[in-house]
């Protein structure tokens, strides 16, 4: 089964993210901070294969936060969350790994596939999806 560490301090998102994830049989970390995200990863003791969190947060950019993490998971792969507006500029990181946008608000099976493209290497390195 593959790991989706998801990332995010609401909440509400935050359960309702894992609960779609885990619906379609994604392993699922939970994590409101950046903290939290580093205490599971070590506390899963198996790599994380995807990291779920919005395009930016309020203590830095979050593309800085994965290409931290992937160091510690090399193989991992990304999904940022993001509205309508921030979408063209998320698509546009700099990520040594691969990485889709998501724009909110989106359906479940948009999140699933997204998710399950980047996993399986069907999809490009970059991508924006709605």
């Amino acid at each position: 089964m593959q790991t989706v560490l998801v990332m995010e301090k609401d909440t509400a998102t935050l359960v309702a993210w894992a609960l779609v994830l885990r619906s379609f049989g994604f392993t699922v970390l939970e994590a409101a901070s950046r903290g939290e995200a580093w205490r599971a990863c070590h506390l899963h003791r198996r790599p994380v294969d995807l990291i779920l969190t919005k395009a930016a947060s309020d203590n830095g950019t979050s593309d800085e936060f994965v290409s931290r993490l992937q160091l510690m998971c090399p193989r991992m792969r990304a999904v940022f969350v993001c509205d309508a507006l921030s979408a063209e500029l998320a698509g546009r990181l700099s990520m040594p790994c691969e990485y889709a946008v998501v724009r909110k608000p989106f359906r479940a099976e948009v999140l699933a596939d997204t998710i399950t493209g980047l996993l399986d290497g069907s999809m490009g390195a970059a991508s924006s999806l709605s």
